[in-house]
């Protein structure tokens, strides 16, 4: 995963996503604050054949969000295998990340977001999505990984799930990213 969470184009997008300026107030004078970027989650995902389709959801639902709202997540999935409507690729619902929390929504706004293996899929959190149904006979596997702010709890507590010993022989960057940071103003 060091690759993947490290690569400058998913974290740069990530950045630019999330790193947005917080306008707050010390000591009488106003300033833009911005929170950085942590790893909330890593997983691979496999959709199996004869699979349903999964549940149209944003992802940063984690995290209580009412809608609309400030991007505070960037989702990542790597296609390790072909992506198609046939074996389930991810349904998107684009521009679905506006909505309000009253507007549900449907499996017929949903595209496939086909793509070749080696690809990538960057979303934002709040977007509606969900693995498709999986009708070949081979399973549709792919590697994801969240960004999210750093001011919000992750959804793996990386601390005891990485050794220090393994932490201690990752790149800097990438143990900012696992947690061992400080979130501006003054987190963690």
């Amino acid at each position: 995963m060091t690759t993947v969470a490290l690569h400058p184009l998913f974290l740069g997008a990530a950045r630019r996503l999330i790193q947005q300026p917080v306008p707050m107030w010390f000591s009488g004078q106003q300033v833009n604050i911005s929170p950085n970027n942590q790893v909330s989650a890593t997983q691979m995902i496999q959709i199996w054949p004869d699979e349903d389709a999964q549940w149209l959801h944003r992802d940063d639902t984690s995290h209580l969000r009412p809608y609309p709202a400030p991007t505070t997540r960037v989702q990542v999935m790597v296609a390790m295998t072909d992506f198609t409507a046939e074996n389930g690729a991810t349904m998107t619902i684009p521009g679905s990340h506006r909505w309000d929390d009253e507007r549900a929504p449907q499996r017929d706004e949903a595209v496939p977001a086909e793509m070749p293996t080696g690809s990538a899929l960057i979303r934002l959190g709040g977007l509606y999505h969900g693995g498709g149904r999986n009708a070949p006979t081979e399973p549709r596997t792919g590697l994801t990984l969240s960004y999210i702010a750093g001011n919000l709890r992750q959804e793996e507590n990386q601390y005891p799930a990485v050794p220090m010993n393994v932490i201690r022989e990752y790149p800097e960057e990438l143990q900012r990213l696992l947690g061992y940071d400080v979130c501006p103003p003054f987190l963690g």
